[in-house]
């Protein structure tokens, strides 16, 4: 396995367009991500990475430099002034290649990435288990810690190894809104009348209200060192 800039070549494999399949639909559907999205490889090209491994795109790493700390994921896009740190986006490990520890190389890719700028790294993550406790406010579950007194959640605690700190949350890393049918589209459910619903593959309860739903994902913030 190579850990390598990512190339249009990657981004036309057949491999790379199934790394999407890792998020939930209604993800993929914040405006200011999909607005700003493609700036990633054509103004910050140098840390965007993919693994490789015999032609297929195994997982992707994306970030972007930022001046100051945003307040959120989807505010790195809009970020202004000199950068001085390196904020993540995501690192994206296909379904198929679950399993095979390749999300530790890849956070240390993006932390040398980070380094050799004398910059840190800077982390809004999306815990892996929130879903499973969407009522739990994230400044809870955040703070959740196994016997061992490692973080509760799998993908935190892997940025915690690596020497990554919490230092706060925000409410809003994504803002997803959609009609009743774009959500009953995004999610194979049935949403008869407005409230709340937990929704799979949704970290808090999705709001609808006079017929649209709006969903406001949290994040973790993690400082590496």
């Amino acid at each position: 396995m190579r850990i390598v800039r990512t190339e249009p070549a990657h981004r036309e494999l057949d491999s790379y367009a199934a790394l999407r399949r890792a998020w939930p639909r209604f993800i993929l559907h914040d405006a200011v991500s999909n607005e700003h999205w493609g700036r990633l490889f054509s103004e910050f090209a140098d840390f965007q990475f993919v693994a490789v491994e015999d032609g297929e795109v195994l997982a992707e790493g994306c970030a972007i430099p930022v001046g100051g700390m945003p307040q959120a994921w989807r505010q790195a896009f809009l970020s202004d002034g000199e950068p001085d740190r390196l904020c993540a986006i995501q690192v994206l490990v296909s379904p198929e290649h679950h399993g095979r520890g390749l999300s530790g190389p890849m956070l240390e890719h993006m932390r040398g990435l980070a380094g050799a700028r004398g910059w840190r790294l800077y982390a809004p993550v999306r815990p892996t288990w929130k879903e499973r406790y969407p009522l739990i406010p994230i400044e809870r579950y955040a703070a959740w810690r196994r016997d061992d007194g490692l973080l509760f959640d799998p993908w935190l605690r892997s940025h915690e190894r690596l020497g990554a700190e919490v230092i706060g949350t925000a409410g809003e890393a994504m803002l997803i809104e959609g009609s009743r049918s774009d959500w009953q589209d995004w999610t194979e459910m049935t949403f008869p009348e407005d409230g709340s619903y937990v929704v799979p593959g949704a970290l808090v309860p999705v709001q609808f209200s006079g017929g649209r739903g709006v969903y406001a994902e949290p994040c973790v913030w993690m400082r590496h060192a």
